[in-house]
């Protein structure tokens, strides 16, 4: 088509490009308003399994640059979520696996919380190995079921049901033993 804008009068021409351009805003002006949906949630997801403000601000800008650049379709709202969910996790986990952040091991200190319990909590919770991170953070604040979790982590639902397990037992023991220390 780009050939054929030769051939065009000056107003088909101005036509033209106009709708392209028209066309290139309302394309993102709806990239715009996704992110604002799900901005959030993956920046949460990434912060949660990654432990640094740095380190998420990465997952969160790769994980929108990579529904940018593939356009997927989606059958309805939930699959579109499940997506960026599952990217998030994905991206999370090409981080920790590459040999830069291999040796990295620091959690944020910045985050500000209006109780006290509220950041021994999160802290807590960032403490926990990964995994467990990411299944006490898709329970409990994003409100999947157990079976929806394991089919987002690709994992059976006895993992995710151990997982959460075990990530509750080490979370009672610490915020028991932190009440028994006051």
């Amino acid at each position: 088509m780009e050939k054929n804008l030769i051939f065009l009068k000056p107003n088909q021409l101005l036509f033209c490009i106009h709708s392209r351009l028209e066309e290139n805003m309302q394309k993102e002006i709806y990239v715009n308003k996704i992110i604002e949906k799900y901005a959030d949630m993956v920046y949460r997801i990434a912060l949660t399994r990654c432990g640094t403000v740095e380190n998420a601000e990465d997952v969160f800008q790769d994980v929108f640059m990579k529904y940018s650049e593939k356009k997927p379709k989606f059958e309805n709202s939930e699959h579109e979520k499940a997506w960026f969910i599952r990217v998030t996790i994905n991206l999370t986990k090409n981080l920790k696996q590459s040999v830069w952040n291999k040796r990295v091991v620091n959690l944020d200190e910045n985050m500000s919380f209006e109780k006290k319990e509220e950041q021994d909590i999160f802290s807590s919770v960032c403490e926990l190995p990964q995994n467990y991170r990411t299944v006490i953070y898709l329970l409990y604040y994003e409100g999947y079921k157990v079976k929806e979790i394991s089919e987002l982590m690709k994992k059976s639902e006895g993992t995710i049901k151990t997982w959460l397990f075990r990530a509750r037992e080490i979370l009672k023991e610490k915020i028991q033993g932190g009440l028994e220390d006051e």
